[in-house]
């Protein structure tokens, strides 16, 4: 069965500067990426409680624009560092060490982008739950308010 909603795609692929925030405002910051590329979503205990929809980036596409003294560090390792605004409780993006990942990296929430429309773009679900890492699913994104913003 067809879901003409999940075909369409209103991402352009490439690489572009995405700009985010807390619900507060303390914290922004601007990343570049391309959400075509494939993006995220963890079973594991912390990003299911906090609905994380996360990508993948360098750590010289991450910009910290304002917010340092507000942030928090949720952490079990140095291999991860879950950042979140103190003031209003949001995480908003992460960072650490990982070899299967190219070694340091950084990871958005872009649940946090302003703005972004990422209709379409590739999810892939794994199973940080069990520690496994293994995809367990995949989809699109269908932006389920996407009718509310048209009205």
């Amino acid at each position: 069965m067809s879901n003409a909603a999940s075909e369409h795609t209103t991402t352009t692929p490439g690489l572009r500067t995405y700009k985010g925030s807390c619900a507060c405002r303390a914290v922004r910051f601007e990343a570049d990426f391309d959400p075509s590329a494939g993006t995220g979503q963890c079973n594991c205990t912390i990003c299911a409680k906090t609905r994380w929809w996360g990508i993948i980036v360098k750590p010289s596409a991450f910009r910290l624009l304002a917010g340092e003294e507000v942030l928090g560090d949720h952490s079990r390792s140095e291999a991860g560092h879950a950042r979140f605004c103190k003031t209003c409780g949001i995480r908003v993006f992460g960072h650490g060490h990982l070899p299967m990942l190219g070694g340091d990296y950084c990871t958005v929430n872009l649940n946090c982008l302003d703005d972004a429309d990422l209709t379409g773009v590739p999810v892939v679900y794994v199973d940080g739950l069990h520690n496994t890492w293994a995809p367990i699913g995949s989809t699109t994104y269908v932006d389920p308010f996407a009718a509310a913003k048209v009205a």
